[in-house]
């Protein structure tokens, strides 16, 4: 049996999708702010009652996916087993969302629960090569380069998984809003450019868990990215999750934006 952590977004209902395909059986545990229909309604800190679920449900894989608010400690209603983890909690809440992530593998693991990837049973949103018929340029490349690199230095804070490079220039890093924020701050100070340059590089951090945090974009992005006036956008890859692809595509195509990889 497996159970997905499901947070919002689109990523959650293609591993459903996926696994439905596949015929496994498995257990929804909805760790969103919104309703998953046929799921078990759980809060961060209930330790006790998730680990009650997935016994009950003999679960021995867990797959996280989606985004979900991380709550402040302090407002957290722990019951009694993460009151029992509570120093731990406190030193992974200061280190960042890696670190909650690490220690719940922990938790699940004494419990002989494992996390696998969450692309596991998605193998197709992965992406390999360029996705479009537009191929990136010479120039395109050297602003990827130089994303990547800068991405590469940030990640030592645990911080920043996309940039936005125009011919050499820092445009935008994301920050804590997130990569589609960030895009929408590109599009205020592209608001007067005549012509489409720039690269969107979307990341995994260099020592990101790639079992359960993988970097996502899909077709939201795209639009904001093709609104800023941008060339295309680089993913690493096998190492981004690519949702929304054939209206993605499309789109690009239609604008002649690319997809690609590095």
């Amino acid at each position: 049996m497996i159970a997905v952590f499901s947070g919002t977004g689109d990523y959650p209902k293609e591993i459903i999708y996926s696994l439905k395909k596949n015929n496994k059986k498995f257990i929804i545990l909805n760790i969103s702010e919104k309703k998953i229909k046929n799921s078990f309604k759980i809060q961060l800190g209930q330790f006790g009652k998730i680990l009650n679920l997935l016994k009950e449900h003999k679960v021995k894989e867990v797959i996280f996916a989606g985004y979900v608010r991380r709550p402040a400690l302090s407002k957290m209603k722990l019951d009694m087993k993460a009151i029992s983890y509570l120093p731990h909690l406190i030193k992974a809440f200061k280190k960042g969302d890696g670190n909650i992530l690490n220690l719940a593998k922990d938790i699940l693991k004494q419990n002989n629960i494992k996390v696998i990837e969450s692309h596991k049973y998605s193998q197709h949103l992965l992406l390999k090569k360029t996705a479009t018929f537009k191929k990136p340029n010479k120039s395109d490349l050297i602003d990827a380069k130089k994303g990547k690199k800068i991405l590469d230095n940030l990640s030592k804070f645990d911080n920043a998984q996309g940039i936005v490079i125009d011919e050499g220039y820092i445009v935008a890093i994301e920050a804590a809003e997130g990569t589609d924020n960030m895009l929408r701050r590109v599009i205020k100070l592209n608001a007067n450019k005549k012509k489409k340059t720039g690269v969107l590089v979307k990341f995994p951090k260099k020592k990101q868990n790639l079992k359960y945090d993988l970097p996502t974009i899909g077709l939201k992005t795209v639009k904001l990215c093709i609104e800023s006036k941008l060339c295309g956008i680089f993913l690493k890859k096998n190492q981004n999750i690519f949702l929304n692809q054939d209206k993605s595509i499309k789109l690009s195509n239609k604008n002649g934006f690319f997809i690609s990889t590095i």
